[in-house]
């Protein structure tokens, strides 16, 4: 028995559908929404400067205090030779590191701020180890928001991804100036500001 032709109507809709997928990709594959957004401010180094002030990064804020609510992701210093040390929330929660609601990586990129236009797939986002750091390198930020519920539901992952970078410093002020762009779409990795990430 011959197998039956399918209507013309049938065909033009399967090649149209079939053109659409090509064009647009994987039409299952969650899409991003948000535009990455860079920030530009200072903060102080966390010791020998006045109470009060900004002393941390929030990535997904700008400046932060370091705080017994734990509510920064990473801590900047400067230590006696007025080399930078970067600080991810954990390495100064201590015994409380578990109790922390995120959990921060860390991971040096090599390049320029401008040239790192996503975050890592591989290589250690480091969570505790106080690292140095020289102004102009750039710095990827894995950010896990274990008690939030934004990311619970992604098909994508559960991670949220940033750079900073350390442009400069006022030695004698100890205040850090600092650039940021964090990609808020959960799993995503894209760095480039004002843009919809695609991976």
């Amino acid at each position: 028995m011959l197998p039956t032709r399918l209507p013309r109507v049938a065909v033009v809709a399967v090649v149209a559908l079939a053109t659409l997928a090509v064009a647009c990709g994987d039409l299952t594959r969650p899409k991003a929404s948000t535009p990455s957004l860079l920030l530009d401010y200072s903060v102080y180094a966390l010791t020998g400067t006045p109470a009060g002030v900004t002393n941390a990064i929030n990535l997904f804020a700008g400046p932060a205090r370091v705080d017994g609510a734990f509510s920064f992701d990473v801590a900047l210093d400067l230590d006696p030779t007025g080399k930078i040390m970067m600080y991810p929330v954990r390495a100064l929660a201590g015994p409380l590191a578990g109790t922390i609601p995120t959990r921060v990586g860390l991971q040096k990129v090599s390049g320029t701020f401008e040239s790192v236009r996503s975050a890592p797939n591989s290589g250690v986002y480091d969570t505790i180890t106080v690292q140095p750091i020289a102004p102009g390198q750039v710095v990827a930020a894995e950010i896990l928001q274990q008690t939030s519920l934004a990311c619970v539901y992604s098909l994508q992952g559960s991670a949220m991804y940033a750079k900073f970078v350390v442009d400069s410093v006022d030695l004698p002020a100890r205040r850090l100036f600092v650039r940021q762009v964090v990609d808020g779409n959960c799993g995503f990795r894209g760095l480039v500001p004002d843009s919809i990430p695609t991976s």
